[in-house]
């Protein structure tokens, strides 16, 4: 039976989408994370707007209502580059899925010629055996 001479072809596609799942995978860990650290900086940023208004109601100075300005300041800040860190890394994973999706159609491509060859070497090695019977059966007569 004849060697499959994409073989090495195939073997470097299964390779590149292993890859492919490992870098997706981190891709896809970077961005949870990232949405996770901004629903913290959002909660914390909640949890102090209501400690302002509490200590509002309660009664503080200019300055303590400056330094709680300033923090939330700060806050809304943070949230806006953990945002764009989200949008960044939302974008690095749809990459990442697309790099997926393209190893996996090459991949499938090459397992697709490689069952072709396949059977093309079954039909083959039937006809060499259906021939060598014919043969024999003629010689017998």
């Amino acid at each position: 039976m004849a060697k499959f001479r994409f073989e090495f072809l195939l073997e470097m596609a299964q390779e590149a989408r292993e890859r492919a799942v490992a870098a997706m995978s981190e891709a896809q860990a970077a961005e949870q994370g990232a949405r996770d650290r901004l629903a913290q900086i959002r909660h914390y940023a909640d949890e102090y707007r209501q400690r302002l208004t509490r200590s509002a109601q309660a009664g503080i100075t200019v300055v303590q209502f400056r330094d709680y300005q300033l923090f939330l300041g700060k806050l809304d800040d943070a949230t806006k580059q953990q945002a764009a860190e989200v949008a960044r890394l939302a974008g690095e994973t749809e990459a990442a899925l697309a790099r997926f999706a393209e190893c996996e159609k090459k991949l499938k491509a090459y397992e697709a010629l490689k069952t072709r060859h396949a059977s093309q070497q079954s039909k083959l090695e039937l006809a060499r055996e259906q021939k060598l019977l014919d043969e024999f059966n003629s010689r017998r007569r």
